[in-house]
């Protein structure tokens, strides 16, 4: 058992959570080319709110623009992949049972009800940022997704089969490591 992930799963602080959050919104930021926003004087809850209207924003100007959304994507995940890589080196995440306790920690903190199986099957059943994505938004930030993901897991591979903003009454997903292949 794995106590540093059991005490974090228990109860994570609202000043721990918007310290990661900040966190997430310097690595998110990056890739874009912009500014990360201050949270200064922000509650957690407002700060959530303008993290999903900050990732939306920057999605819906690449489109428009024109830009390089799948260099973006590649940049997200390595920027994630490196957080959660972080993250696995932390709290000692060691097998599949591990792994899915990281990701549940790290997904409530941001309002994403994240429910994963030692075999590698992930379901959320309600995401914060449903309120605010599009699917085509849902798709691209997902890098970010996939990045935590290998980062806890040493490097497998996440994938999404559905997903709420595509009209799914929950998002499905995939981890495949080493392990969950055995």
């Amino acid at each position: 058992m794995n106590v540093l992930l059991r005490m974090a799963e228990w109860r994570l602080p609202a000043f721990l959570k918007k310290k990661e959050l900040e966190k997430l919104i310097r690595l998110t930021a990056s890739p874009f080319g912009i500014e990360a926003f201050p949270l200064d004087g922000l509650s957690y809850d407002e700060c959530l709110a303008e993290y999903a209207r900050f990732t939306r924003a920057a999605v819906d100007r690449c489109i428009v623009q024109g830009g390089n959304l799948r260099d973006i994507q590649d940049r997200l995940f390595h920027e994630a992949f490196t957080y959660g890589t972080r993250w696995r080196k932390r709290f000692g995440v060691s097998d599949g049972g591990d792994i899915m306790r990281a990701g549940r920690i790290l997904y409530r903190a941001i309002g994403i009800d994240f429910h994963g199986t030692d075999r590698g099957f992930v379901e959320i059943g309600q995401c914060f940022f449903s309120r605010y994505y599009s699917p085509a938004t849902c798709q691209a930030i997902s890098s970010l997704d996939a990045g935590i993901m290998a980062g806890l897991s040493g490097g497998g591979t996440f994938a999404f089969s559905q997903r709420i903003t595509e009209g799914f009454a929950t998002c499905k997903a995939l981890l495949t490591t080493k392990e969950t292949d055995a």
